[in-house]
Protein backbone atom coordinates (compact mmCIF):
# COMPACT_ATOMS: atom_id res chain seq x y z
CA UNK A 1 0.00 0.00 0.00
CA UNK A 2 2.92 2.66 1.00
CA UNK A 3 4.34 2.03 -2.80
CA UNK A 4 0.94 3.27 -4.41
CA UNK A 5 0.56 6.05 -1.58
CA UNK A 6 4.15 7.28 -2.88
CA UNK A 7 2.95 6.73 -6.33
CA UNK A 8 -0.50 9.26 -5.40
CA UNK A 9 2.04 11.77 -3.70
CA UNK A 10 4.42 12.26 -6.99
CA UNK A 11 1.77 12.18 -9.54
CA UNK A 12 -0.18 14.91 -7.26
CA UNK A 13 3.22 16.70 -7.05
CA UNK A 14 3.26 16.91 -10.66
CA UNK A 15 -0.29 18.26 -11.06
CA UNK A 16 0.35 20.42 -8.71
CA UNK A 17 3.67 21.81 -10.32
CA UNK A 18 1.82 22.00 -13.93
CA UNK A 19 -0.94 23.64 -12.01
CA UNK A 20 1.10 26.78 -10.80
CA UNK A 21 2.84 26.75 -13.93
CA UNK A 22 0.00 26.98 -15.85
CA UNK A 23 -1.53 30.03 -13.49
CA UNK A 24 1.84 31.94 -13.71
CA UNK A 25 1.50 31.91 -17.34
CA UNK A 26 -1.94 33.21 -17.48
CA UNK A 27 -1.16 36.16 -15.33
CA UNK A 28 1.70 36.58 -17.82
CA UNK A 29 -1.27 36.91 -20.58
CA UNK A 30 0.40 33.60 -21.88
CA UNK A 31 -3.05 32.42 -22.29
CA UNK A 32 -2.72 29.18 -24.79
CA UNK A 33 0.11 27.74 -22.41
CA UNK A 34 -1.47 28.72 -19.78
CA UNK A 35 -4.91 27.38 -19.82
CA UNK A 36 -3.14 24.36 -21.42
CA UNK A 37 -0.74 23.89 -18.35
CA UNK A 38 -3.63 24.26 -16.26
CA UNK A 39 -6.17 21.98 -17.28
CA UNK A 40 -3.44 19.41 -17.67
CA UNK A 41 -2.20 19.92 -13.66
CA UNK A 42 -5.70 19.63 -13.20
CA UNK A 43 -5.96 16.13 -14.83
CA UNK A 44 -3.29 14.80 -13.35
CA UNK A 45 -4.04 16.00 -9.68
CA UNK A 46 -7.37 14.13 -10.10
CA UNK A 47 -5.23 10.74 -11.16
CA UNK A 48 -3.48 11.61 -7.55
CA UNK A 49 -6.58 11.60 -5.90
CA UNK A 50 -8.05 8.81 -8.41
CA UNK A 51 -4.76 6.83 -7.43
CA UNK A 52 -5.17 7.44 -3.34
CA UNK A 53 -8.99 6.74 -3.23
CA UNK A 54 -7.17 3.14 -4.74
CA UNK A 55 -4.84 2.83 -1.80
CA UNK A 56 -7.01 4.27 0.21
CA UNK A 57 -9.39 1.32 -0.35
CA UNK A 58 -6.77 -1.38 -0.57
CA UNK A 59 -5.37 -0.89 2.52
CA UNK A 60 -8.68 -2.23 4.08
CA UNK A 61 -7.13 -5.83 2.52
CA UNK A 62 -4.31 -7.96 3.75
CA UNK A 63 -1.66 -9.45 1.85
CA UNK A 64 -2.14 -13.39 0.92
CA UNK A 65 0.36 -15.40 0.05
CA UNK A 66 0.03 -18.85 1.01
CA UNK A 67 -2.54 -20.27 3.92
CA UNK A 68 -3.15 -18.14 7.05
CA UNK A 69 -4.81 -17.75 10.03
CA UNK A 70 -6.88 -14.46 9.89
CA UNK A 71 -9.22 -15.11 12.41
CA UNK A 72 -10.74 -16.70 15.53
CA UNK A 73 -14.65 -16.88 16.67
CA UNK A 74 -15.74 -17.53 20.19
CA UNK A 75 -19.01 -18.26 20.79
CA UNK A 76 -21.90 -17.56 24.21
CA UNK A 77 -24.97 -18.92 24.07
CA UNK A 78 -27.59 -16.40 25.24
CA UNK A 79 -30.97 -17.97 24.71
CA UNK A 80 -32.38 -21.18 22.10
CA UNK A 81 -31.00 -20.02 18.71
CA UNK A 82 -29.21 -16.59 19.81
CA UNK A 83 -25.19 -16.48 20.67
CA UNK A 84 -22.91 -13.61 21.37
CA UNK A 85 -20.15 -13.63 19.32
CA UNK A 86 -16.53 -12.20 19.82
CA UNK A 87 -14.50 -12.35 16.57
CA UNK A 88 -10.56 -11.65 16.76
CA UNK A 89 -8.36 -10.60 13.63
CA UNK A 90 -5.31 -12.69 13.99
CA UNK A 91 -3.56 -10.33 11.61
CA UNK A 92 -4.50 -6.62 13.25
CA UNK A 93 -6.17 -5.37 16.07
CA UNK A 94 -9.75 -5.77 14.76
CA UNK A 95 -12.08 -6.88 17.33
CA UNK A 96 -15.94 -6.90 17.38
CA UNK A 97 -18.69 -8.46 18.88
CA UNK A 98 -22.29 -9.26 18.10
CA UNK A 99 -25.13 -11.28 18.89
CA UNK A 100 -26.20 -13.65 15.87
CA UNK A 101 -29.28 -15.92 15.48
CA UNK A 102 -29.47 -18.99 14.25
CA UNK A 103 -27.78 -22.61 14.45
CA UNK A 104 -24.97 -21.89 12.46
CA UNK A 105 -22.60 -19.32 11.66
CA UNK A 106 -20.93 -17.79 8.47
CA UNK A 107 -18.34 -15.77 7.72
CA UNK A 108 -18.19 -14.24 4.32
CA UNK A 109 -14.62 -12.69 2.66
CA UNK A 110 -13.26 -11.08 -0.32
CA UNK A 111 -10.57 -11.70 -2.54
CA UNK A 112 -7.92 -10.30 -5.27
CA UNK A 113 -6.19 -11.92 -7.37
CA UNK A 114 -4.12 -9.61 -9.69
CA UNK A 115 -3.03 -10.75 -12.98
CA UNK A 116 -0.35 -8.99 -15.95
CA UNK A 117 1.33 -5.49 -15.48
CA UNK A 118 0.07 -5.87 -11.72
CA UNK A 119 1.95 -9.49 -10.64
CA UNK A 120 5.44 -8.04 -12.35
CA UNK A 121 5.46 -5.05 -9.85
CA UNK A 122 4.61 -7.01 -6.89
CA UNK A 123 1.35 -7.03 -6.05
CA UNK A 124 0.04 -10.78 -4.27
CA UNK A 125 -3.23 -11.55 -3.90
CA UNK A 126 -4.85 -9.88 -1.15
CA UNK A 127 -8.38 -10.75 0.81
CA UNK A 128 -10.66 -8.89 3.60
CA UNK A 129 -12.88 -10.30 6.28
CA UNK A 130 -16.95 -8.99 4.42
CA UNK A 131 -19.12 -9.94 6.96
CA UNK A 132 -20.39 -12.40 9.23
CA UNK A 133 -24.04 -13.89 9.64
CA UNK A 134 -26.17 -16.68 11.20
CA UNK A 135 -27.82 -19.40 9.56
CA UNK A 136 -30.98 -21.66 10.17
CA UNK A 137 -30.45 -25.65 9.97
CA UNK A 138 -34.40 -25.62 8.91
CA UNK A 139 -34.91 -23.91 5.60
CA UNK A 140 -38.38 -23.22 6.63
CA UNK A 141 -36.93 -21.50 9.75
CA UNK A 142 -34.28 -19.79 7.48
CA UNK A 143 -37.18 -18.03 5.43
CA UNK A 144 -39.46 -16.97 8.03
CA UNK A 145 -36.94 -16.09 11.36
CA UNK A 146 -34.99 -12.90 11.61
CA UNK A 147 -31.45 -12.76 10.29
CA UNK A 148 -28.72 -11.22 11.18
CA UNK A 149 -25.78 -9.83 9.73
CA UNK A 150 -23.25 -7.74 10.52
CA UNK A 151 -20.08 -6.25 8.57
CA UNK A 152 -16.91 -6.90 9.18
CA UNK A 153 -15.12 -4.17 6.61
CA UNK A 154 -12.53 -1.73 8.43
CA UNK A 155 -11.88 1.97 6.65
CA UNK A 156 -14.25 1.97 4.41
CA UNK A 157 -13.88 5.37 2.09
CA UNK A 158 -16.58 7.46 1.12
CA UNK A 159 -16.61 9.23 -2.06
CA UNK A 160 -19.83 11.92 -1.68
CA UNK A 161 -21.65 9.75 1.07
CA UNK A 162 -21.00 6.42 -1.57
CA UNK A 163 -18.72 3.73 -0.25
CA UNK A 164 -15.61 3.15 -3.15
CA UNK A 165 -15.14 -0.34 -3.00
CA UNK A 166 -12.37 -1.92 -5.59
CA UNK A 167 -13.87 -5.39 -5.32
CA UNK A 168 -16.82 -4.16 -6.60
CA UNK A 169 -15.34 -1.81 -8.92
CA UNK A 170 -13.21 -4.36 -10.17
CA UNK A 171 -16.38 -6.68 -10.97
CA UNK A 172 -18.25 -3.95 -12.66
CA UNK A 173 -15.59 -2.55 -15.14
CA UNK A 174 -13.66 -5.97 -15.68
CA UNK A 175 -14.15 -5.92 -19.51
CA UNK A 176 -11.42 -2.98 -19.59
CA UNK A 177 -9.59 -3.28 -15.97
CA UNK A 178 -7.56 -5.98 -17.11
CA UNK A 179 -4.61 -5.95 -14.46
CA UNK A 180 -6.86 -7.00 -11.35
CA UNK A 181 -9.11 -10.44 -11.86
CA UNK A 182 -11.69 -9.02 -9.51
CA UNK A 183 -11.33 -12.32 -7.96
CA UNK A 184 -14.35 -14.33 -5.91
CA UNK A 185 -16.10 -14.21 -2.73
CA UNK A 186 -15.64 -17.17 -0.15
CA UNK A 187 -17.57 -18.49 2.54
CA UNK A 188 -17.29 -20.87 5.50
CA UNK A 189 -19.86 -21.81 7.87
CA UNK A 190 -20.07 -24.14 10.93
CA UNK A 191 -22.22 -24.57 13.85
CA UNK A 192 -22.66 -22.52 16.58
CA UNK A 193 -22.53 -23.96 20.16
CA UNK A 194 -21.93 -22.75 24.06
CA UNK A 195 -18.24 -21.94 24.74
CA UNK A 196 -17.06 -23.13 20.86
CA UNK A 197 -14.42 -21.26 19.25
CA UNK A 198 -12.76 -21.82 16.18
CA UNK A 199 -9.71 -20.62 14.14
CA UNK A 200 -10.36 -19.40 10.48
CA UNK A 201 -7.56 -19.21 7.42
CA UNK A 202 -7.91 -18.43 3.95
CA UNK A 203 -5.40 -19.38 1.10
CA UNK A 204 -5.93 -18.55 -2.43
CA UNK A 205 -8.32 -21.14 -2.63
CA UNK A 206 -10.88 -19.02 0.17
CA UNK A 207 -11.69 -20.07 3.94
CA UNK A 208 -11.15 -22.72 5.96
CA UNK A 209 -12.74 -23.11 9.61
CA UNK A 210 -11.69 -25.73 12.36
CA UNK A 211 -12.97 -26.05 15.79
CA UNK A 212 -10.09 -24.77 18.27
CA UNK A 213 -11.49 -26.52 22.00
CA UNK A 214 -13.30 -29.84 22.62
CA UNK A 215 -16.68 -27.37 22.46
CA UNK A 216 -16.11 -26.98 18.97
CA UNK A 217 -15.35 -30.43 18.02
CA UNK A 218 -18.63 -31.94 19.67
CA UNK A 219 -19.95 -29.42 18.04
CA UNK A 220 -19.16 -29.99 14.72
CA UNK A 221 -18.79 -34.16 15.07
CA UNK A 222 -23.13 -34.21 16.43
CA UNK A 223 -23.70 -31.84 13.36
CA UNK A 224 -22.03 -34.24 10.68
CA UNK A 225 -23.75 -36.85 12.37
CA UNK A 226 -20.78 -38.72 13.01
Amino acid sequence: MSTLNLVSVLIAIVGLVFTLAGCKLLLQRRMVKGVGLGFSGLFILALAVSSFLLASNLYTYQRLVFEQAVAEIAFEKLADQEYRVAIKALDSDFRQVVKIRGDEWQLDAQVLIWQGVATLIGFDANYRLHRISGRYLDINEEQQRPRSVYSLVKNPVYIEDDRFDLWQFAHEHRNWLQWVDAAYGSAVFLPMSDGARYTVAISRTGLIARPANEAARNAVSQWIGL
